[in-house]
């Protein structure tokens, strides 16, 4: 605790003491009266003892108002006894001494980490014992005093406000405290504190306030911010001393409060559990390209484990919308480790589905389950740009790539294959392809490169192969342009090699090799022959960010195979463009320059390379508990109001909602602010041809909010020193702090009384026998 000083507080019976007060007027009464006049007659022969009287008189009469201070504090030390005043610690002392009202205020996190459990407890349980106990010294400390109570996830809105503690009110407040329940929200410390002192600045008549902030209190809330990460922690000493602020200390807000003539104090009351454990899902996302129907596809699961111990023994169960997986067994996962598993998923039909991740269950459920929402389509569409098209299929550049992607037959491969060239493209509106593939194109207008770009930078995928049509200037000038363009290599020079030359896997943990390029090469990728190829240099940013360059023209270019020829040339090159991704392979598409496409390589890692570059699937983004979801909608589609199923449906009624404009004008949006629950919300929409379709939206506790590791007293001081505060830990120690709450004086008053009386016996004796 921080240390301060003891300002007399109040007595346990301030009425026996205004009665103790009242006493003490009877020494004074009674000396007033054994000073009662007689009738004098005067008598020559005591005019001697007069004379004597008269030298002793200056004498008897001190020694007389002695005795009277002496029976006074006597008789007030015997009140004070019976009243038993105490005093109480502070750090501010005008929250105490001030004249006016002083307001209790108790700040309850409500967040989801509270809802860990311990001992057959949660920390909420532990959390409102906390703020009963301390209301019942409230009622015997500072009965006149009034009590408001806030919770973190919304402080601006108290749940009591100015109560004063009676009998009838303390027991609604009480029972309002305990209707408060865990939220599945996370809280914003910063955000906390300014609603604590905008309602403190909104409550009239408030001079002075006690302030408990009662949470569990995590590190990466409270005490893990960039400025304090820059300093070395000081010792427990040090930090109840005088520092300078932080730059962004949370506690500002309160300190500039009370600095405005205001009194304050402030108390942390920890009641989160020490070394707590808590395994979470805390991600889960899709992996690379589109979801076809019938198609397999991928989901990264990140599950966390927040202990100081291994984990051991977790199952994994995956859902895809209502049928279950069969539960995966997840090896050791080390002590604060983070573990990534790639679920294979597929789907039947096409449209939104819902897709559902559960580990097994601990003392924290809620982040023990992950939703996500994909869209599923019926087809992966590809545009084929033709560069050297031929009536003999065997001579035409895209024949067998087209058959690759789109063989014939009754299983569908989930491919939609058009074919244009490469002046046909001009008119091709690129928006309704996944992946546009360019072999061995000689180039294109200046219109239908523009539109290329724009296709690339907005997220689609763009493959091109070389081959002997290419024209090499248009392509260093134009498509390269020093790294500026959408070529992520520089073309030099046709290769044929004296020897057959061998393809090399340089990254093997590439998304759309590792699945191929296992230890041993099962797949003969090493085998397939190259005789001819392009010389490409790949791109290397020179120039330093924020020279000037753009941001495209500071990627750098990714080899991902080479060649085994003596130069070791570069074989197959990526690099990323705005939101989509650019692949390069520098020989051809067909048979002129390789036999790759006689491999039986070539249909898998064509299929891999184009499920990696394809524009993203459209999975909608999650949500995070207590933030507003959005959903984007084409107005030319879609009829402008629609029913929302939150995840309690159907015990939930369903609601309408209404369709506004888009905040960037482009389109319309339908917008729900009470995402309060995690779950999968479903939009029903009417379609403008009277069918209806269903959009999903998962919303997910917020995964930060799953580290329960606590911040220790001295890093919550280092990274707020604006205001001192007082450190509790626990429930248990607010007994403790009670009693340093009020220390009482009667032992002291014991003392003094005696002490008072016998003296006053003792003075007055000696005053006898010396007259």
């Amino acid at each position: 605790m921080t240390t301060g000083f003891f300002m007399l507080g109040a007595f346990v019976s301030p009425g026996l003491l205004a009665a103790g007060v009242g006493a003490v007027c009877v020494p004074i009464i009674i000396h007033i009266i054994s000073r009662r006049r007689f009738k004098r007659v005067r008598w020559a022969a005591i005019e001697f003892l007069l004379q004597a009287e008269r030298r002793n008189r200056r004498r008897v009469r001190m020694d007389e108002w002695i005795l009277l201070a002496l029976r006074c504090l006597a008789v007030l030390m015997i009140a004070l006894l019976i009243a038993r005043p105490f005093a109480r610690p502070n750090d501010s002392g005008a929250a105490w001494a001030s004249s006016g009202r002083t307001e209790r205020v108790f700040v309850l996190d409500d967040s989801f980490s509270m809802a860990y459990e311990w001992d057959g407890r949660s920390a909420m349980d532990r959390g409102k014992e906390a703020i009963r106990r301390l209301i019942d010294i409230v009622r015997v400390e500072a009965p006149d005093d009034t009590v408001s109570i806030l919770r973190m996830s919304d402080p601006t809105h108290p749940v009591e406000f100015g109560t004063f503690l009676d009998e009838t009110q303390t027991e609604s407040l009480l029972a309002r405290l305990t209707a408060i329940p865990v939220t599945q929200r996370s809280i914003d410390p910063a955000a906390v504190v300014e609603g604590v002192a905008d309602v403190l600045r909104r409550g009239g008549g408030v001079s002075g306030a006690v302030v408990h902030l009662v949470s569990d209190f995590q590190r990466h809330d409270w005490a893990d911010r960039p400025e304090a990460d820059e300093k070395p922690l000081p010792s427990e000493e040090s930090a109840t001393t005088d520092a300078p602020p932080a730059t962004q200390d949370i506690l500002t807000p309160l300190a500039k409060w009370a600095s405005e003539d205001h009194g304050l104090r402030l108390m942390m009351v920890n009641v989160g559990h020490e070394h707590a454990v808590n395994f979470a899902v805390t991600g889960l996302t899709l992996g690379e390209g589109s979801l076809i129907v019938g198609a397999p596809g991928k989901f990264t699961a990140e599950l966390s484990n927040h202990a100081d111990a291994s984990a051991e023994h977790v199952s994994l169960d995956l859902t895809v919308g209502s049928s279950a997986s069969p539960a995966k067994s997840i090896g050791e996962i080390g002590p604060h480790q983070v573990a990534a598993v790639e679920l294979d998923v597929s789907f039947l039909h096409a449209g939104d589905e819902a897709v559902r991740v559960e580990v097994t269950r601990d003392a924290l459920p809620l982040d023990d389950v992950r939703h996500a929402v994909a869209a599923i389509r019926n087809s992966m569409r590809v545009l084929l740009v033709n560069g050297e098209p031929a009536d003999d299929l065997y001579r035409d550049e895209v024949a067998l790539l087209s058959a690759a992607l789109r063989p014939e037959g009754d299983v569908f491969s989930g491919n939609e294959v058009s074919i244009v060239d490469e002046v046909e493209i001009e008119r091709t509106s690129l928006d309704a392809f996944d992946v546009v593939m360019l072999a061995n194109v000689y180039r294109l207008s200046a219109v239908a490169l523009e539109s290329l770009e724009g296709y690339v930078r907005d997220g689609g995928g763009l493959m091109v192969f070389m081959g002997d049509q290419v024209n090499p200037d248009w392509y260093v000038g134009t498509f390269f342009r020093e790294g500026e363009g959408l070529l992520p290599v520089e073309p030099i020079e046709i290769i044929r090699p004296s020897s057959v030359a061998r393809l090399v896997v340089t990254d093997p943990l590439h998304p759309a090799l590792r699945g191929l390029s296992r230890e041993g090469d099962p797949l003969g990728i090493g085998q397939i022959g190259f005789f001819g190829f392009y010389a490409c240099r790949p791109f290397v940013p020179t120039g330093a960010d924020g020279d000037g360059r753009s941001a495209t023209a500071n990627v750098p270019a990714r080899v991902l195979c080479r060649f085994d020829d003596a130069g070791a040339h570069a074989a197959v090159i990526e690099r990323s463009f705005g939101k989509g991704r650019v692949v390069v392979f520098t020989s051809t598409a067909d048979r002129e320059w390789n036999d790759w496409p006689g491999h039986p390589t070539y249909l898998p890692m064509l299929m891999e390379f184009v499920r990696y570059v394809a524009r993203r699937g459209e999975s909608r983004e999650e949500t995070l508990v207590g933030a507003p979801i959005e959903l984007r909608v084409d107005p030319a589609r879609y009829e402008p109001d629609a029913v929302l199923r939150t995840p309690g449906y159907p015990d939930e009624r369903e609601v309408g909602v209404s369709a506004g404009p888009a905040g960037d004008g482009r389109g319309v949006v339908f917008r729900w602010e009470r995402a309060d629950v995690a779950g999968v919300y479903r939009f029903v929409l009417t379609r403008r041809d009277g069918g209806e379709e269903t959009r999903m939206i998962a919303v997910n506790p917020d995964p930060a909010e799953s580290d329960l590791t606590r911040a220790s007293a001295i890093e919550l001081r280092h990274a707020m020193p604006s205001v001192p505060f007082e450190y509790v830990e626990g429930v248990e120690a607010l007994s403790s702090s009670g009693s340093q709450a009020r220390s009482e004086y009667w032992p002291v008053m014991v003392v003094l009384a005696i002490a008072l009386l016998m003296g006053e016996q003792g003075f007055a004796w000696w005053c006898g026998r010396r007259r």
